[in-house]
């Protein structure tokens, strides 16, 4: 191989893992997540009641998936961290869920407040028993989610 054949080779190489670098992670971020919910029907223990404090939001995680439970006087509410424009995490923001992705941001409650998502956070059935709060199935009912949301592709 002659000098010349092998600079070309190599910068053959060199660009090929270039254009992959590029291409990989958008081709990532363009694909719906996985089934938000493989294990949908099962119920998990998420934690003792004490463990989430009063007007306060706790991190959880339910069925490999990121939530926060809300406990308002001794009402618990559990909200699903995906966000429903493209399935990126939404992180707690002062008084408000901000989603990196694109500042899609949500309230305390999970109702949109500032778009481009345009459904609210999905809710956990969830019950308190034996002093523990158990989280079920993710109630889809509020609001018409994409079929990715429910681990539907078609």
């Amino acid at each position: 191989m002659t000098r010349a054949g092998f600079l070309k080779w190599l910068i053959g190489i060199f660009g090929v893992a270039a254009v992959a670098g590029v291409v990989y992670p958008v081709l990532r971020f363009l694909k719906p997540p996985a089934a938000l919910s493989g294990a949908i029907g099962q119920v998990v223990n998420a934690g003792a009641l004490s463990s989430f404090p009063a007007g306060q939001l706790t991190a959880v995680v339910v069925h490999d998936q990121p939530a926060a439970v809300q406990n308002l006087n001794g009402k618990y509410a559990v909200y699903s961290l995906i966000c429903t424009h493209l399935g990126c995490v939404v992180a707690l923001d002062g008084d408000a869920f901000k989603c990196p992705c694109h500042g899609s941001t949500f309230s305390t409650t999970g109702t949109v407040t500032h778009g481009p998502a345009t459904l609210p956070l999905p809710t956990y059935h969830s019950q308190t028993q034996n002093g523990s709060l158990l989280v079920g199935p993710i109630d889809l009912s509020g609001a018409t989610y994409p079929t990715w949301y429910k681990g539907e592709f078609t």
